[in-house]
This record gives C-alpha cells, structure tokens and sequence, in this order.
C-alpha cells in the first residue's frame, strides 16, 4: 500500500507539472486518486533556528541538498523532471538540485570539482538534509582511489554543514550486468555516511527494468526519472524519514 500510495503521488505530481508519459484518461484518474490518497503531513514546516535532530522525521518545508551526477541533475529533461525535484514536491520540500554533468567523488564533471570539493557549494544552499549519490562516473578511476576518496568527501560536507542530516543513496546503473565496483563505491559512501551519524537508503536498482534509458544507454528517460522517484519516495517511508505530503502542503505552494 506504501508503495502505491507513493507512486500515486509521483504521478500526480508528474499530471500537475504538465510532464506526464500517460494517457490524458489515466492522468486524470491519477491526479483524483493522488488528491484522494494523499496522507496528511506529520510534522510542521522546519524550524530555521533548530536543525534536524537524528532520529526526527523530515518534515514539510525541510530543505533538501542532493549532490550527485547527469542522473541526478535529469540530463536531456526539463529540472522539474529530474526524480530529485518529483520527491521533493511528494514530500513537500524545497530542493536544491545539484547535479553535476559527469561529478563523481574523483571526477570533476561540469562543475570543475569532485564532490568532495564542493563543501562550500552545497553550505550555500543552506541545508536540512543532504542527500549524497554515489556515480558510475568513477568508474574510470582505480577503485581503490575511489574508495578512498569518499571517506573524506563525506567528512568535507559534514564539516561544511555540521547541523545538517545526511542521507547516503546508492549508484544506479541500468538492466545490464552491474560493475561490481559500483557497489564498493555504495559499500564506502554507506559506511562514511553512517559514520558521520547519517542514514543510507538502499533500494534495488531502480532502473533495471527495459525501456527507462534513454538511446545512449546511460541517462534516464522522464519514465526512467519516475522510477527513481517512486524508489526513492518509497526507501525514504521506509525508513520512517517521512510521507508524502498532501497538495496543498507541498513545497511549491509552501511560503518562502
């Protein structure tokens, strides 16, 4: 029922942005059961003067972070498409995408600078909760330098925003063999984030199933992108962190 509920609210978002993949008579059945199914939020908009403690519930109105790659970021979709944003609208937060076209924990990308660097970046943004995605991106580099590379990029965010939550989420790759160095990249992030007094959320890929890339077999396609929003939404239930929020409550509609 969690899950279905949780989908439910993804795609009604998806109907209410205007970016659905659905039938126009499927849109409107979802956008009713969405409004009909939607739980009421559990906690008031966040507090500026406090910060998260650990084991609070993320609340409406939290501010999010979510550092990652092109996955991340919703490479070739408009930002609303990307499964960070979707999530945040379910839940009623206000996130800060910040996706970076070919990052990783070694690799710079597009924003000339690996994760581990960006502390000041992601400071900015002032967050609640950061959300750290590991990346297939490193998969050029040696493992080992990978691995050991997270450790002290988690402790660099952690410094840089000491009363913020974080939340550690796994790589995803798509339906062919997974490298197994993918998951020594999750193994290292989990391990440094729950270290630091994090959580990691961890999910079966996503992005498993046919027809969820795009033509080059990397990025997500809008349906791709709903996926790992529900998966997401789901894991963060879960694990008790949160539930989706009603329309009116979500972070689009939410005072500034």
């Amino acid at each position: 029922m969690r899950r279905a509920a949780a989908a439910t609210a993804l795609l009604g978002v998806l109907v209410l942005a205007g970016c659905s993949t659905a039938a126009p008579e499927a849109e409107t059945g979802a956008t009713a059961t969405a409004r009909a199914t939607a739980t009421t939020a559990s906690a008031p908009p966040a507090d500026d003067s406090a910060p998260l403690s650990l084991g609070a519930e993320i609340p409406v109105g939290a501010r999010v972070t979510v550092v990652g790659d092109s996955i991340v970021r919703g490479y070739g979709l408009a930002p609303e498409a990307a499964w960070p944003m979707l999530a945040g609208d379910a839940f009623g937060w206000s996130v800060t995408n910040l996706g970076c076209d070919g990052g990783g924990f070694l690799q710079p990308g597009a924003c000339g600078e690996p994760i581990g660097d960006r502390g000041d970046e992601i400071a900015g943004t002032d967050p609640d909760v950061v959300v750290i995605v590991a990346s297939s991106n490193d998969l050029g580099s040696p493992s080992d330098e990978v691995a050991e590379a997270i450790p002290p990029a988690v402790t660099a965010i952690t410094e840089a925003v000491p009363s913020a939550r974080l939340i550690a989420l796994d790589a995803v790759w798509g339906p062919d063999p997974r490298p197994a160095d993918l998951d020594a990249y999750d193994a290292a992030l989990v391990a440094s984030v729950t270290a630091a007094g994090g959580v990691a959320l961890e999910y079966p890929d996503p992005l498993r199933e046919d027809g969820l890339l795009a033509p080059d077999g990397v990025h997500p396609t809008q349906a791709g992108q709903l996926a790992l929003a529900e998966a997401f939404a789901l894991a963060v239930e879960k694990a008790g962190l949160a539930q989706t929020a009603p329309t009116d409550l979500r972070a689009t509609d939410a005072p500034g």
